[in-house]
């Protein structure tokens, strides 16, 4: 079976601060992570970043990118073929409310670059997101 996501790294115009969710769900309940999630049949990455992003927060990406696609094998911990495509783009800094998904701020990038921070969900990766990000983007502030 087949399994295909978007992970949305929303960050704010002044590129100091990245929106995540501290999750209410598993996987990854109670830690933070970026916004997203499962793409419909029929629909693009970027689509499916659009309607998530506006499911989940009520903002409406103006401009949003794609980083890269990871294709994880067969033999992962889900059993199936399973692809993560990283969406980003800078938008408004508005409030966003919490809903089923979790809990919503604009966390500060430092506290995402901490490689130690045992608060962001998965493998560490949402920093390696972010610094690839500010390469693509030429923007070298934060470290």
């Amino acid at each position: 079976m087949n399994k295909n996501y978007v992970v949305i790294m929303l960050f704010n115009k002044n590129k100091n601060k990245l929106l995540l969710v501290k999750r209410n769900k598993k996987p990854y309940k109670d830690c933070w992570n970026g916004i997203g999630g499962k793409i419909e049949e029929n629909e693009t990455p970027l689509e499916a970043a659009k309607r998530e992003c506006m499911e989940e927060t009520n903002i409406t990406m103006q401009n949003p990118k794609l980083l890269v696609t990871y294709v994880y094998p067969k033999t992962n911990i889900m059993n199936s073929n399973t692809k993560l495509n990283v969406i980003y783009d800078f938008v408004q800094e508005v409030a966003v409310n919490d809903n089923d998904e979790g809990h919503y701020e604009w966390k500060d990038i430092e506290f995402v670059m901490d490689a130690n921070n045992k608060e962001i969900a998965g493998l560490s990766n949402l920093n390696q997101f972010v610094k690839e990000i500010f390469d693509l983007e030429n923007i070298k502030k934060f470290y």
